[in-house]
């Protein structure tokens, strides 16, 4: 085993930087118009809201008349970004070392009045909303929409519109604007859009449950990792061994977690779950009965919540998922209603109180079927998380490449899935575990559903993600539009970010409505994801390199992909670091129609399986975890270091020692980790094992070597060595 001296210089200046702002792209390529035209804004007369005519009617939706006059809607008035661009620049800074806001986020209650729509446009937006005879609520403390609360008739009189009830396939009755909303030209010029105006599509669920597999159940070969920390009662490892699913303690043992047990467990950070569907509180005391832990589940309900009873089970796996692999994190279950307003404002719930560090959501539709004014909304809820240094997780989708099959509409065509295309989250799609080895989850032939991914139909790639060194990233599926910057090659937004499993054959065992079930599905991967994060912020690495809050931020997660790309991705690296590159599958779902066979998995990045999925820790000789060689925390953590950037020896004693080996040393420096594992010394030229105890105290036993005088040096995570000094020099006698 060499040291590999790896040199790394992450947040280089204007690396991670939004060049100008995130132009919003239709899926048919031309620049959409974030809310109204400037045309006539000085004037009372009404102005169409282009941004919030609702998508097309799927095929065999059937017109019944009008909304009811006396239905209550909920809707939110949004409102625009008061300068996008000075917006993107402190984005941009707040990644970027060589600034002096680097890391500087911002706190609860701040962006608002910092990025939110001014006082004065507030007013005139709710002075032109009374005119219209509604009655507005006060603005959200973001200053990012304005809630209204009205009768279908007032709500038509307002807007210029009508309300029409539709039958859609499937046989749910929902019902949708029949033209743009109108609002007085004073006002429109700072509305982005009128969200609520139809329930055509609600958010799915990216949740998917084993169904006959073959003409029947197939066991899946098992994999087997060595798992260590909370361990599964008898009941959930039956269920496990007969189901074909994985314990929390074998996915943690798979992904390397286990190496940060016991002890960090994610405790001090707190896990925000955003969902649209109740779950059952019991199933969640049992599975922490189960697993024999204590985590804090607190639950907030938005709007009114999100009904009573089980659940589909998509928020039990949700917070079960978290609980099994970050048992020390405490939970923030925010539940809303599934309607457009009610998805929006249980995002801005999370996002205003700022108490999470980490946010995952398993919930999401095909860009195809969202309005302007949603993608705009969310953009600029996921902006305030980031300016707040909060990482946001999303399952990027369970029908492979087609993300609209599920809502019946296009089923054919090519979709990625909102939100895990909006830029500043980040997106993850699914893959296969087995023992024999990790692929791309597809399962076409049981009709069970595969990881979506794809080329955005909305959004520009962020700069952040433009890291062309990263092998498969810049390829001939990427897609290019001339409304979006030079700076990124004209190149669209690609999705997902990551991944990890989602296979329902091999999937999560949880406990749902009081049975223990196997569930899969990128619902599952992303609050896996989620725990990763937590771990990786309460890791010794974060804490001894003081770091601050890092998780997977995504713009310092694309930089450490594209700065350490060599490492990470080509060959001559004796096991893979960092993530696992997945090579095998794609994920064309055949049982929508296409056929094209969009997107393949290839070495670096693709659309499938993103960079790849999470080595928490590093692997060494043999594929054993090893905190020596720098897995993603330890590279997460190192890349937002404000200390022991690098290794010194000052003093070592005794001097001397015999040929034959054995004599302790103690090391004096700077710059060590007292990381189990994570420290090597080279005597001569032979590397042995160092214990530190301290950033300044390392310990090793000397190897045998012949007489002489050697240098002594120290390496922290497989980085350089500390340089030759006359400090360090060690003479073997014989």
């Amino acid at each position: 085993m060499h040291v590999r001296r790896r040199f790394l210089t992450l947040g280089v200046a204007g690396g991670l930087a939004l060049s100008g702002a995130l132009v919003a792209v239709s899926p048919s390529g031309a620049q959409t118009v974030a809310s109204t035209a400037q045309a006539g804004s000085g004037s009372t007369a009404p102005v169409a809201i282009a941004s919030s005519v609702h998508a097309r009617l799927p095929q065999g939706a059937v017109r019944l008349g009008a909304v009811a006059p006396a239905s209550k809607l909920h809707l939110d008035v949004t409102l625009k970004v008061r300068d996008q661009a000075a917006l993107n620049a402190f984005l941009a800074a707040l990644s970027n070392k060589q600034s002096p806001l680097y890391h500087h986020f911002l706190r609860a209650g701040q962006f608002g009045p910092r990025f939110g729509a001014t006082l004065g446009a507030i007013a005139t937006v709710r002075a032109a909303l009374r005119k219209a005879g509604l009655t507005p609520g006060a603005a959200s403390a973001n200053r990012a929409y304005i809630p209204v609360t009205a009768s279908a008739a007032a709500v038509e009189r307002a807007f210029g519109i009508a309300l029409v009830r539709y039958r859609m396939p499937g046989g749910r009755v929902a019902y949708a604007n029949s033209a743009a909303p109108r609002i007085a030209g004073t006002a429109a010029r700072y509305v982005g859009g009128v969200i609520g105006l139809d329930n055509l599509y609600q958010e799915q669920s990216q949740l998917v449950r084993q169904s006959p597999r073959n003409g029947g159940k197939l066991k899946l070969a098992r994999t087997k990792p060595d798992a260590v920390g909370p361990q599964p009662c008898a009941a959930a490892a039956d269920a496990g061994e007969e189901d074909d699913g994985y314990t929390a303690n074998t996915l943690a043992g798979y992904y390397g977690m286990s190496a940060f047990y016991p002890g960090d467990e994610g405790s001090g950070v707190r896990i925000g779950l955003f969902e649209l569907e109740p779950n059952s509180t019991s199933d969640i005391s049992a599975y922490k009965t189960c697993y024999k832990v204590t985590t804090s589940v607190t639950y907030k309900k938005v709007d009114g919540g999100s009904g009573t009873g089980a659940g589909s089970g998509e928020a039990a796996l949700d917070i079960e998922d978290v609980i099994g692999l970050a048992p020390k994190a405490a939970v923030d279950v925010y539940q809303g209603p599934n309607t457009a307003a009610g998805s929006l404002d249980t995002y801005n719930a999370i996002f205003t109180a700022d108490k999470d560090a980490v946010v995952s959501t398993s919930w999401g539709q095909c860009e195809a079927l969202e309005t302007s004014a949603t993608v705009n909304a969310e953009q600029t809820a996921f902006e305030q998380a980031n300016s707040q240094g909060e990482t946001v997780l999303a399952a990027a989708g369970d029908t492979g490449s087609t993300g609209c099959l599920r809502a019946g509409k296009d089923e054919s065509t090519l979709s990625a899935g909102d939100p895990s295309s909006q830029p500043y989250v980040v997106g993850v799609g699914g893959t296969t575990v087995s023992s024999a080895g990790e692929s791309v989850w597809n399962e076409s032939s049981a009709q069970a559903g595969a990881g979506g991914g794809g080329v955005s139909g909305w959004w520009c790639m962020p700069t952040y993600q433009h890291q062309t060194a990263i092998p498969g990233l810049i390829s001939g599926h990427s897609v290019k539009n001339s409304g979006c910057p030079s700076s990124v090659g004209t190149y669209v937004r690609e999705d997902p970010d990551v991944s990890a499993d989602a296979d329902p054959f091999g999937g999560y065992v949880i406990i749902h409505s009081g049975s223990w079930t196997v569930i899969g599905g990128t619902s599952a991967a992303a609050p896996l994801w989620a725990a990763v994060a937590a771990l990786i912020d309460d890791s010794p690495f974060c804490t001894d390199y003081a770091s601050g809050d890092v998780g997977v931020y995504p713009q310092e997660l694309w930089d450490l992909a594209g700065v350490d790309h060599a490492y990470i991705w080509t060959g001559g690296v004796d096991e893979p670091e960092v993530v696992k590159d997945i090579t095998a599958g794609n994920n064309d779902y055949t049982p929508s129609g296409y056929t094209g066979g969009l997107y393949p998995a290839t070495t670096g990045y693709d659309m499938a399986s993103g960079l790849g999925s999470p080595l928490v820790p590093g692997v060494g000789s043999g594929g054993t975890v090893s905190m020596f060689y720098p897995g993603l925390a330890g590279l997460m953590c190192e890349g937002a270091a404000t200390k022991l950037k690098t290794t010194k020896v000052t003093a070592i004693s005794p001097k001397s020692g015999s040929t034959a080996g054995g004599t302790k040393v103690t090391i004096t420096g700077s710059g060590f980790l007292p990381i189990a594992g994570a420290d090597m010394a080279e005597v001569g030229t032979k590397l042995v094992a160092a214990t530190c105890t301290s950033t300044t105290k390392c310990t090793i036993t000397t190897p045998k070597h012949a007489a002489g005088t050697v240098d002594i040096r120290v390496t922290a995570e497989d980085f350089a060595l500390s340089a030759v000094s006359s400090a360090d020099k060690f003479t073997y006698k014989a």
